[in-house]
């Protein structure tokens, strides 16, 4: 069960998102929730952060992102720490034009393997 859970991701319906955590925190959280080593989550949360497009929000509480950017933080949470199995809960309700493409872009690229730091 141990293993399942450290390879599974799962984006509900509605982001599970702590108001007043920023974007950093909240990657490091789920990544450590995962039990995913402290020296690989620098590096994996440096590359979600760039590919999300939220460089200059990496510090920012998610209280003051936008509805997207939210839901981009979702996504991502969900392929934290080397998740092989993700499940994505309408992961663009809601998000304007742009925001959706961004996602959709995340996802194909994380689909791909191309993300992966480490594999397990």
């Amino acid at each position: 069960m141990e293993r399942i859970r450290q390879n599974l991701g799962m984006c509900p319906q509605h982001n599970v998102l702590f108001d007043k955590l920023s974007v950093e925190e909240h990657l490091w959280f789920y990544s450590r929730l995962k039990g995913m080593a402290e020296e690989d989550i620098r590096k994996e949360m440096d590359k979600m952060i760039v590919d999300l497009e939220l460089s200059n929000k990496r510090h920012s509480l998610v209280q003051t992102l936008s509805g997207g950017m939210k839901r981009k933080l979702s996504v991502a949470i969900a392929f934290v720490g080397g998740s092989r199995a993700v499940i994505l809960d309408e992961p663009t309700a809601g998000v304007d034009p742009y925001a959706r493409r961004a996602i959709w872009d995340l996802i194909l690229k994380y689909k791909q393997g191309e993300w992966r730091l480490n594999s397990r």
